[in-house]
């Protein structure tokens, strides 16, 4: 138990200490240490301080001469001197006024103004300065070599074992009540002291040696001072090397110059780890701090906050069950991409708007061993290219104008472990097609303003409303994008050829938005049935919508149901319908002379070409004027 320790010089001293601090009432004041008082076995005085230390003293309280000693011997814990002040030796030399001659021993590291003396004192006393390292034996020896004599007396601040056998009569100089508290007081403040700096220390080494990092602290020359448990485990040390130079003797350069270590990559199997030093100071002096982290770990760990910050809204809703069909052709279309959600490769979902692209992209998402990662849908169409670019990429901070300060990741970060969606990949402009590119080769980001890459593992599932061949033709879309986005396709069916999901999505949406069954009027299912779906399944739904808020309002034609925009544009029965392919005939021909003639060729080399006589190719000229 921690306490304070006064070692008196005899009896008497050790009671009046007592009484001093039983009358000071020091074991009522607030945060008490308790306080004990022991006479000093000044032949086993080293042993003796050693025991208490062992007992749990926090401090020890002694007077000159066993001081000067103790605290050369033990230094585990302070060691005060308990101070005699001038009032102290006058009080002594008052006790001998009646002596004819004083010898005073007093330690040179004592304060005493000998001016404060009455005249009739100063003139019998001859001091005696002695150092605070000397012998007993020595100082015995000065003792015995006075004159002996009735009226000599011997004052001293130490009255050890050695001077009370003196042929003279000895006076022990005692402290006073009030360096007996300030002594007290200052031990009392150390011992609180310490015990906040234990507590500090206690709780930084329980922080180092409970972090998932491996901390390893040294001195300028390499001198290890720290080295945590989990340092040990990483780099599989059973004890602690005296020097960093120890541990890594090919980077013994690295010790010497800043940045010494700066992210350096570390194989010990099974681990893969990366290292950085960083300096600091700690009582004006340098120390570093070496930080080793395992890569294993880091990536689980940024894999783990990539997914919270997708689940801010980045997550599939749907499943392949969502898709509601009877055509055979959309179950084929299930079946394949049900087999597409097992591999990792990309995929290119084409198909008119309202079709259920982003509907399959979800499902196959969730169908794929990424499931547990984040789902991230970008419509390529509905933003500009600027804010695209900045979007899908991310930038650094301040990259431009109106850029956060801190940066922002890019959509391709997000997705990471996951699924990104490019939808209407169609409209992308040709910068982003390059970089887009770039990414699906290297697996590898950089946002804008930065100079570093960040490693992605995405699958990439796109999206088009509209055949892209025609635009790889006229340049508007990358040949090379386009092979590294469909290496597997799927061609999604318009409404208009799956006739059997016009009733029959027609009828799931109005019970939904009835919360029953409806009946599909007779009248309605041949207009149904002959309307031009150019919306798909989003028109559908809005045609249903319209039924139930409207309902039956007397019009055959049922035209409120449909946009003005399409309205009219149904299909016709096969009876109804004639081609004049004669016509087309003639006209194409036309087409084809007057297309020979524009490149140089005459009539008759025109009508060799296509295989007729002169006088048809004049004929057909003819009629058309």
């Amino acid at each position: 138990m921690e306490s304070i320790y006064f070692l008196a010089a005899d009896e008497t001293l050790k009671e009046e200490i007592e009484a001093v601090l039983r009358q000071a009432s020091v074991a009522e004041q607030k945060n008490y240490i308790p306080t004990k008082v022991a006479v000093l076995d000044f032949p086993n005085r080293f042993e003796q301080g050693r025991h208490l230390v062992e007992q749990g003293a926090q401090v020890i309280i002694t007077h000159t001469g066993p001081y000067y000693e103790l605290s050369q011997a033990i230094r585990d814990i302070p060691v005060l001197c308990l101070h005699y002040s001038t009032s102290d030796i006058l009080y002594t030399l008052h006790q001998v006024e009646n002596y004819e001659k004083i010898h005073l021993f007093l330690s040179q590291h004592v304060i005493f103004n000998e001016a404060m003396c009455w005249p009739e004192i100063r003139s019998k006393m001859v001091i005696h300065p002695y150092s605070a390292d000397i012998s007993p034996e020595t100082l015995g020896a000065l003792a015995d070599a006075i004159p002996e004599s009735p009226g000599t007396a011997i004052v001293s601040c130490l009255v050890m074992p050695i001077l009370t056998h003196t042929r003279l009569p000895v006076f022990p100089i005692t402290p006073g009540e009030s360096a007996i508290l300030s002594a007290y007081q200052y031990a009392h403040d150390l011992v609180l002291l310490n015990r906040r700096e234990q507590n500090q220390i206690s709780l930084l080494s329980s922080v180092l040696n409970n972090v998932d990092e491996g901390i390893i602290i040294y001195d300028k020359k390499g001198n290890i001072t720290h080295f945590n448990p989990k340092a040990h485990h990483f780099l599989k040390f059973p004890r602690t090397p005296d020097t960093i130079q120890h541990m890594f003797p090919d980077l013994d350069e690295a010790f010497k110059k800043p940045p010494f270590f700066q992210n350096r990559i570390l194989h010990c199997p099974p681990y893969t780890l990366v290292a950085t030093t960083r300096p600091f100071t700690l009582n004006d002096k340098p120390y570093f701090i070496l930080n080793i982290r395992d890569v294993t770990e880091l990536q689980r760990l940024e894999k783990n906050v990539r997914y919270k910050l997708s689940r801010t809204g980045l997550t599939a809703r749907h499943t392949f069950s969502d898709i509601l069909t009877r055509d055979k052709a959309m179950k084929r279309c299930i079946a394949t991409a049900k087999i597409m959600a097992a591999y990792n490769a990309p995929v290119l979902i084409q198909g008119e708007s309202g079709t259920g692209k982003e509907l399959f992209a979800q499902s196959i998402h969730n169908a794929s061993p990424r499931r547990s990662g984040p789902f991230v849908a970008v419509n390529c169409a509905a933003l500009p290219p600027e804010l695209l670019e900045s979007e899908l990429f991310g930038y650094e901070g301040g990259s431009f104008t109106g850029a956060r300060k801190e940066g922002k990741a890019g959509l391709f970060e997000l997705a990471h472990t996951g699924t990104i969606f490019l939808d209407e990949i169609n409209s992308m402009s040709a910068n982003i097609q390059s970089k887009l590119l770039r990414v699906l080769e290297t697996r590898q980001v950089m946002r804008i303003g930065s100079d570093y890459v960040i490693p992605l593992d995405i699958r990439i599932i796109s999206a088009s409303n509209a055949d892209i061949i025609p635009q790889i033709e006229s340049g508007r879309f990358r040949r090379d994008l386009y092979f590294r986005l469909n290496p597997l396709t799927l061609d999604l069916p318009s409404l208009n050829e799956r006739p059997s999901d016009i009733f029959y999505l027609f009828s799931i949406f109005l019970e939904r938005l009835t919360g029953h069954a409806v009946e599909i009027p007779d009248a309605l299912r041949p207009v149904l049935e002959k309307h031009r779906w150019w919306g798909n399944i989003r028109e559908l739904y809005s045609v249903a919508l319209r039924y139930h808020l409207y309902g039956e309002q007397g019009d055959p034609s049922y035209g409120y149901l449909f946009d003005q925009a399409g309205h009219g544009w149904t299909r016709r029965d096969a009876d109804t319908l004639h081609i004049d392919l004669k016509g087309l005939q003639d006209t194409l021909q036309q087409s084809l002379i007057h297309g020979l003639i524009e490149q140089g060729c005459s009539h008759t080399q025109a009508a060799r070409i296509l295989g007729i006589s002169r006088q048809a190719l004049y004929n057909k000229l003819k009629k058309e004027s």
